[in-house]
């Protein structure tokens, strides 16, 4: 879902070790190999299929005392969200589940968080309330690499689904909704927004069903945890039209007199760098986080206390984590112009 930075994610192999890996169609012949008992054995599972598929993988994976590390968004709807969190959670799996977003191990968000919350960068009376714009703008949707049908599908594809959900993962990790010593006052978001279509019976060779978005803008509103009193408006916006990609998180002091001018401000770029108002880089290219999320995982995986244990102890991204960063996203898609609270786990 990712892909800022020039394309970075799509590197072929750079090395090949010992015996080539055994391959099957689907995980129930994976599960079924397994049990003939012939020496063959995994213990975990890695979900990259669309969001619709992801419950009925996680479920057998976890039932069968499979480890899962699962791709963002959680899942295409609501209840299925809310079974693979149940599923995560049961004492019935000895088995760990974490998301495959970064953005909690992504240097660069840690020192934009460190300069703006901790550091308090703004100054302290300037920074009572944040301002924020959220830009993913693309030359084209899908993105070139994108040749799976469903990634330009109304259901289970999209941007605001496919890289969305970082930026959301982001706003969350930022406002400390997913700390582990949680504030007195929990972050809440108020959300209203406009998605806009392509006309009805548009299509194109890439997608042969319900096209998705190509534009959507709008405000989504985060008060408590460690954001100032005020908390942080962020006003944000999609396009499929650009004349470049542009990924950009922009945080600011908000001001009343010069809305549109940001004056000092910090900006996320490219997923992994940070630059200031200046154009100085603070920090570049750094990593994402994608080898931290198995590192948790495994962790996890190896850790003799139970799930909600573990999630607090190496601090994976937990299927929890991933409903909050859906329930986002969800609002969006339902504002339709109307204002929509949530309340996050």
């Amino acid at each position: 879902g990712g892909g800022g930075g020039g394309n970075r994610y799509r590197a072929g192999t750079s090395e090949r070790r010992g015996r080539p890996v055994p391959h099957f169609a689907t995980l129930e012949r994976a599960l079924l190999k397994e049990r003939d008992g012939d020496g063959f054995g995994f213990d975990a599972v890695y979900v990259g299929t669309p969001p619709g598929s992801h419950r009925s993988l996680v479920e057998l994976a976890l039932g069968s005392d499979k480890s899962v590390l699962l791709e963002k968004p959680l899942a295409a709807t609501t209840d299925d969200a809310d079974a693979i969190v149940a599923a995560a959670e049961s004492s019935s799996t000895s088995g760990a589940l974490a998301m495959n977003i970064g953005m909690r191990y992504n240097e660069a968000l840690r020192e934009l968080r460190r300069r703006v919350l901790e550091e308090k960068e703004f100054g302290e009376r300037r920074s009572s309330r944040l301002r924020a714009t959220l830009r993913t703008h693309y030359e084209r949707w899908p993105r070139e690499w994108q040749t799976r049908p469903w990634c330009a599908g109304r259901d289970e594809g999209g941007p605001l689904r496919e890289v969305g959900t970082h930026f959301y993962s982001a706003l969350l990790e930022f406002s400390g909704a997913h700390d582990s010593e949680r504030s007195e006052m929990p972050v809440s978001a108020r959300i209203c927004a406009t998605v806009k279509y392509p006309p009805d019976g548009a299509s194109s060779e890439s997608c042969t069903v319900a096209p998705c978005e190509t534009e959507a803008e709008g405000i989504i509103e985060l008060k408590g945890g460690a954001l100032p009193l005020m908390g942080m408006v962020v006003e944000f916006s999609v396009r499929t039209d650009a004349p470049r990609d542009v990924y950009e998180l922009t945080i600011a002091p908000f001001s009343e007199t010069k809305k549109d001018d940001y004056g000092h401000s910090l900006t996320l770029f490219d997923f992994c760098s940070l630059k200031n108002s200046k154009g100085e880089i603070l920090v570049q290219n750094a990593s994402y986080g994608r080898k931290e999320c198995v590192h948790a995982l495994v962790a996890a995986a190896q850790s003799q206390n139970n799930y909600l244990s573990q999630t607090r102890e190496v601090s994976i991204v937990s299927a929890r984590h991933g409903r909050n960063a859906q329930r986002i996203l969800g609002a969006i898609l339902k504002s339709n112009g109307e204002w929509i609270n949530i309340e996050f786990d």
